[in-house]
Parts: structure tokens; C-alpha cells; sequence
């Protein structure tokens, strides 16, 4: 019964991503936000004034529509790059948590002083 527990089980694998990933992983995302952020503002600026230039309560304007198409656009363009912002916040904060270096250790030999560097990993850990 045991040994088919075993094998009808799946594996399970830890996976550990490095400092350069969290920072790559920030920087893609905050290059993102600004581009949906940027492109949202310019969007619903060119559609807001576009709207109003056009539109009429009793007028069949269809380029009002493409301009009211266009600043809604704009406007969830921009809202959709505050989680990318966030996200891009927490992966910084993750990879400023682990770290990697050498650290340098003095040990005596018989005849000499030597000097080796032992290389640690640190991590913190946020509540």
C-alpha cells in the first residue's frame, strides 16, 4: 500500500528564483504600467476632447462614438497598470529579501594566518 502511495503521488518541487529575476521581473512589469499608463492618458485626453467637440444630444455623430470608444479605452488602459505597479513593488521587495555574497573568513594554520570566503545566502523574512 505504501510503495503505491508512492508512485501514484506527484512529486513536489521547490522552485527558487534569483535576485536578477525578481529585478527583471520588477523592471518588465513597471516598463509596462508606464507604457499602458502613458498611452492611457494620451488616449483619453485625444478621445475627452474629441467627445465633447463632437457630441450632440439629438445629433447622430459617429465620430462622437469613436472618440467616446477612445477615452474609455484610455481610461481602463491606465487603470489596468496599477497592478502591474504593485506587482512591480512586491518583486523588488522580493528580490531585495534574498541575497547572495561572500563572506570573508579568517582561519588559522599552523604557520600562517589564511584567509578563504565562504559564500552564504540570505534571506529576510516579512511578516
Amino acid at each position: 500500500m505504501l510503495l503505491s502511495t508512492n508512485l501514484l503521488s506527484q512529486n513536489t518541487t521547490v522552485v527558487t528564483n534569483s535576485k536578477e529575476y525578481y529585478l527583471q521581473k520588477s523592471s518588465n512589469q513597471k516598463k509596462t504600467g508606464w507604457i499602458l499608463l502613458g498611452g492611457g492618458v494620451v488616449l483619453a485626453t485625444i478621445g475627452g476632447i474629441g467627445f465633447s467637440e463632437n457630441f450632440g444630444i439629438f445629433t447622430d455623430n459617429a465620430s462622437a462614438d469613436g472618440y467616446g470608444f477612445m477615452f474609455l479605452t484610455g481610461v481602463i488602459s491606465g487603470l489596468s497598470s496599477i497592478p502591474l505597479f504593485i506587482s512591480s513593488g512586491n518583486n523588488a521587495r522580493r528580490a531585495a529579501t534574498i541575497t547572495f555574497y561572500l563572506n570573508p573568513n579568517l582561519y588559522s594554520n599552523p604557520n600562517s594566518l589564511v584567509q578563504n570566503h565562504q559564500p552564504i545566502l540570505g534571506f529576510k523574512i516579512k511578516f
